[in-house]
């Protein structure tokens, strides 16, 4: 009787481990963190938007062009989130426009464009960021919209890229050193083009032609995140063909499960799988990265400091636009015998993959390169340039455990 009592006490023992590890995972490690509070954003941002009417823009605000659908589609729904909307021509110079948005839109024309002002023969980029990094503070959101064509003038073109490249990337670094929260993000789109295409020689008609041109959105990336949660660039009419941002690095929100999403306060532990290794999910708030759906589900755009611990897999929540995190990052520990800080990282891409290939150096005979921009590269080599420094995106830390 009393062996049998020991035996029916031993039973009960075992059922309970092994109930408790089903239901909370391994109970020999757990995964420790600290809070990361979301950051606190102000949802009243001043909106600035920057049509260049430069001649080589005229082409581009034809009967029937994309590029007025888009640019309305977008800019009339951010205007619908800002506290106040500015609009703006730009070239030589900043020229404000007094209207509303459908009369901006209307007058995006050959003749409102001569008759705006500023010098419209011979547009330096350079300088028109540097007017535009000027009127854009913490709580502004600049909008510009450009072909972003580098007028190759007579000479050595490669010196004449470089040095427009060095000055862009002088103007971000000295906005970035006065606001660190800084965001750039750059839509490279289409549009019918009918008119002169010029050259520093010269110019030529084209007609009825699709050229690419550049939305370049500008601001605090929080805020910019925010913006991207209420109005997703993916819903501008005619769809945007390549997309890439800068930002600098974010510290952000997250908590861990198991993968039963089982956890308790700022401890985890962490499911046992069938191969002996340990799994946890990230649930991660990536939006102020402000990198697209294929860069942050890519698994090895991440990094680890330990090499027991392997990225299994990233992908997007879906759901409601209230949700607090945008990502789930799933993990696997293989290095189970000892204790370990960790930190996962989000690298920086230096340039998008794209840019080569939507990019002209020569600046002639447009028709073999209607679907390319001379001097992108340069361009947008000045911000990565600007960006360098940022030696990662985001940041998770936490500790392994092992007890």
């Amino acid at each position: 009787m009393y062996r049998m009592k020991w035996k029916l006490i031993a039973t009960i023992l075992l059922i309970v481990i092994v109930s408790l590890n089903i239901s909370c995972g391994s109970r020999s490690m757990t995964i420790t963190w600290d809070s990361v509070q979301q950051p606190e954003i102000s949802n009243n941002f001043n909106l600035k938007v920057y049509i260049e009417n430069s001649g080589s823009m005229d082409g581009y605000v034809c009967d029937g062009s994309e590029l007025k659908d888009a640019v309305y589609s977008y800019v009339s729904t951010l205007s619908s989130y800002a506290d106040t909307t500015e609009l703006n021509y730009i070239n030589s110079q900043i020229i404000p426009y007094r209207n509303e948005i459908k009369s901006f839109i209307r007058d995006l024309t050959p003749q409102k464009f001569k008759t705006a002002g500023g010098n419209k023969s011979n547009s330096d980029l350079a300088v028109m960021f540097e007017d535009i990094l000027e009127q854009t503070d913490e709580n502004t959101v600049s909008v510009f919209v450009s072909d972003c064509i580098l007028d190759v003038p007579n000479g050595d073109a490669k010196d004449f890229f470089e040095n427009r490249s060095i000055d862009i990337r002088n103007a971000f670094i000295k906005h970035l050193n006065q606001h660190s929260y800084l965001g750039v993000e750059i839509f490279r789109l289409e549009s019918t083009f009918n008119g002169r295409y010029y050259y520093s020689t010269g110019s030529e008609f084209l007609n009825d032609v699709k050229r690419p041109y550049y939305m370049w959105v500008i601001g605090n990336k929080n805020i910019l995140a925010y913006v991207n949660k209420q109005v997703p660039f993916s819903e501008i009419k005619h769809g945007v063909k390549n997309y890439f941002a800068f930002s600098t690095n974010s510290v952000v929100p997250f908590e861990i499960t198991n993968t039963r999403s089982v956890a308790k306060g700022n401890h985890c532990l962490p499911t046992k799988n069938s191969d002996g290794d340990y799994e946890f999910l990230i649930k991660a708030n990536l939006q102020s990265t402000l990198q697209g759906t294929d860069v942050l589900t890519n698994s090895s755009n991440y990094n680890t400091i330990t090499s027991g611990i392997m990225i299994n897999g990233v992908t997007e929540l879906s759901g409601s636009s209230s949700s607090l995190y945008s990502h789930i990052i799933s993990v696997i520990i293989t290095n189970t015998n000892k204790s370990f800080a960790e930190r996962i990282t989000l690298k920086p891409l230096s340039v998008p993959a794209w840019l080569d290939g939507v990019n002209d150096d020569s600046g002639i005979e447009v028709k073999k390169n209607m679907d390319k921009t001379t001097g992108i590269k340069y361009l947008v080599q000045g911000v990565a340039d600007a960006f360098k420094k940022q030696e990662q995106l985001a940041e998770i830390k936490f500790v392994v455990n092992n007890h």
